[in-house]
C-alpha cells in the first residue's frame, strides 16, 4: 500500500520564525551593507535606502507569487527538493517584508544622518513584524497545495 508524502507548510514556517526571531539583526547588517555597496556605487546614502526599499517592495510582491505557481507544479516525487527550497522562499521572503516593513517605519536621510543612537532598529522591528506574515502565507501554501492533504 502507497502512503502519500506530505509537506507542513506550517510546521516549516513554525520552526523558521522561531529562528527569524533570532535573525532580524544578522539581516539587518546584510541590509546595511547593500546600502553602503550602492554608496560606493556613486548612489548618494538616502537615495541607495529608495532603490533598496523599491527592491523590497517589488520582491515581497512576486516571490510569494512565483512560490504559489511552483507549488501548484511540484509533484511527491520532488519533494525532497521542496523542503530547502521553501527554507530559502521564506529567508528571502523575510528579508523582502524587512525592506518593506522598515520603510514605513523611518526614511533613508534618518538611516544615513541622524545619530540619535537608534539607527536601524526600525529593520530588527521590521525584521519581527514580518513573521506573522510568513506564518500566515503558510496557511495559504497548505491550501493550495496537494502535498499537505
Amino acid at each position: 500500500m502507497k502512503t502519500e508524502k506530505k509537506f507542513d507548510f506550517k510546521m516549516n514556517s513554525l520552526v523558521f520564525c522561531i529562528v527569524g526571531f533570532l535573525i532580524p539583526g544578522f539581516t539587518a547588517i546584510i541590509l546595511l551593507g547593500i546600502q553602503m555597496l550602492f554608496t560606493k556605487l556613486g548612489i548618494e546614502c538616502s537615495n541607495a535606502w529608495k532603490v533598496i526599499w523599491i527592491i523590497g517592495w517589488i520582491g515581497s510582491i512576486i516571490l510569494p507569487l512565483y512560490f504559489t505557481k511552483y507549488i501548484r507544479i511540484v509533484t511527491a516525487e520532488k519533494l525532497h527538493s521542496l523542503k530547502s527550497k521553501f527554507i530559502f522562499f521564506n529567508l528571502l521572503e523575510y528579508i523582502f517584508i524587512q525592506i518593506s516593513g522598515a520603510s514605513l517605519l523611518t526614511n533613508g536621510k534618518t538611516l544615513c544622518y541622524v545619530t540619535d543612537g537608534q539607527n536601524g532598529i526600525e529593520l530588527a522591528f521590521s525584521g519581527w513584524l514580518s513573521l506573522p506574515i510568513i506564518f500566515m502565507m503558510s496557511f495559504y501554501f497548505s491550501k493550495i497545495s496537494k502535498l499537505d492533504e
